[in-house]
């Protein structure tokens, strides 16, 4: 008898035990009148169960092979193997996608549009991987996911991407300017603002607000340039009063010219023109008190709710934390003595309320489990992970789940800044939240609380 079907297969495997001829632990098919088992082989039928490739009795997934060793043919066949060995060079990559926790996935991940295509590419070429060489490819879910486990394989050595991203994305945007633009522009964004920004970030990586923050400041020169050009004004010629009725005339975000102006002033481009701060208007949103404990009270207890919508909520609302400082949060962040639990923000200890502290040590584990069958394609275990799993959850996507749930997230945060505000100094609350000084100076003045009397008796301590 040859090879089962699925259903045989399945039928077979579910009486396993040692057969009474020949002793061996091997599915049993049949049944002596005296309810002993007997195998396939001493029964004269020849069952075909275990992976053609490895022999183990694991399922079979396709073509008689089972998950791991049909994820692995197909890996070596797509970096240009014979389908059992690969070339020299791509031998640390297959190695580490062919180790993977959970092969399954790998299998299905080879089966994406344009993965066979991208790996078929990187197999025909007989250099070793680097950086530049991936930069040079379309931008794309599978060749950040590649990068990713290149890098935990060692075979890549560790960026910064989201900064490594910005030359790129700034070159793109000045490609699409006018000549004499790109040619003023170009300087102010390599030399001034990426320089800054590489400095300022050599030991610590880049937040997505400083990302922004960078691409707004180039956007705001260029769309400066522009206007400068619609109205036939050279750069050098640009008066105070038409600056501000440039800035009045858009958002608030043209105030981020400043830096431009800033370089352009101190190169003798223009003259002693001056970017107004833009006032910090005071926070507008919020919840009644009753709506504010009403969905505290669903994180904390409605099961219906998804874990990380239960779990971010209940940070939010209660503690006003910022979602960018959230998704900063890896497994071990979470301090878990099984007496107190409490998170770790920049060096400072938040104890958590029990009922809290059981979200987040949930959440830890579920993060945790997850990260350990990825983990040839993740360097770091995050609390709140992505869609890819070597990068946190974003900040816009976690907003937009929270809403979709019932959770106001900003009105939230603000009335949980505000309550905590109310209690304590600014220099507590920065500490408390993990936000900066300035910022909780700002909230306690909402609050209207005095607190030199506070600091008078810290004093007298």
């Amino acid at each position: 008898m040859g090879p089962v079907c699925t259903s045989c297969y399945a039928a077979v495997r579910e009486h396993p035990g040692a057969c009474v001829q020949c002793e061996q632990q091997r599915p049993l098919i049949g049944f002596t009148e005296a309810g002993d088992g007997i195998c396939g082989p001493c029964a004269g039928v020849d069952l075909t169960y275990a992976c053609q490739r490895c022999g183990t009795s694991e399922r079979i997934f396709r073509e008689r092979l089972c998950t791991r060793c049909f994820a692995t043919k197909q890996l070596a066949e797509a970096l240009g193997g014979d389908g059992t060995t690969v070339p020299r060079q791509r031998q640390d990559f297959y190695s580490a996608l062919s180790a993977a926790g959970h092969p399954r996935r790998v299998a299905y991940w080879l089966t994406c549009d344009g993965v066979s295509t991208l790996l078929s590419q990187l197999g025909a070429s007989h250099a070793e991987f680097t950086h530049q060489q991936l930069d040079d490819l379309p931008n794309t879910p599978t060749t950040r996911y590649i990068r990713d486990v290149l890098v935990v394989a060692a075979v890549l050595p560790p960026r910064d991407e989201r900064l490594e991203a910005l030359p790129r994305w700034a070159d793109a945007l000045l490609a699409q300017a006018p000549l004499p633009q790109r040619q003023l522009v170009t300087p102010f964004t390599h030399w001034y603002l990426l320089h800054r920004i590489r400095r300022a970030h050599r030991h610590r990586p880049l937040r997505a607000s400083t990302q922004h923050q960078m691409r707004s400041r180039l956007r705001r020169a260029l769309e400066l340039l522009d206007w400068l050009d619609e109205h036939g004004t050279p750069l050098g010629e640009l008066t105070q009063p038409e600056l501000e009725m440039w800035l009045e005339e858009g958002a608030v975000e043209r105030r981020e010219v400043r830096a431009f102006v800033t370089w352009a002033r101190g190169r003798g481009l223009v003259g002693e023109l001056v970017v107004p701060r833009a006032r910090i208007a005071a926070p507008s949103v919020f919840t009644t008190d009753e709506e504010h404990a009403e969905q505290l009270h669903r994180c904390l207890g409605d099961d219906s709710l998804p874990l990380d919508v239960r779990t971010a909520g209940a940070l939010t609302l209660l503690f006003g934390l910022q979602h960018t400082k959230l998704l900063e949060l890896t497994v071990r962040d979470v301090i878990d003595d099984n007496k107190m639990v409490a998170l770790n923000l920049a060096g400072h200890r938040l104890p958590l309320p029990p009922e809290v502290a059981r979200l987040v040590r949930a959440q830890r584990d579920q993060c945790q489990a997850r990260w350990q069958l990825d983990q040839t394609a993740s360097t770091t275990p995050w609390l709140f992970p992505g869609q890819e799993p070597a990068r946190p959850l974003g900040a816009t996507y976690l907003n937009l789940k929270l809403r979709r749930h019932g959770i106001a997230p900003r009105a939230g945060r603000n009335n949980a800044r505000l309550a905590l505000a109310t209690d304590l100094p600014a220099s507590v609350l920065a500490d408390f939240t993990g936000t900066s000084i300035s910022n909780a100076t700002r909230w306690t003045g909402y609050a209207r609380r005095d607190w030199l009397d506070y600091i008078a008796s810290r004093t007298r301590i």
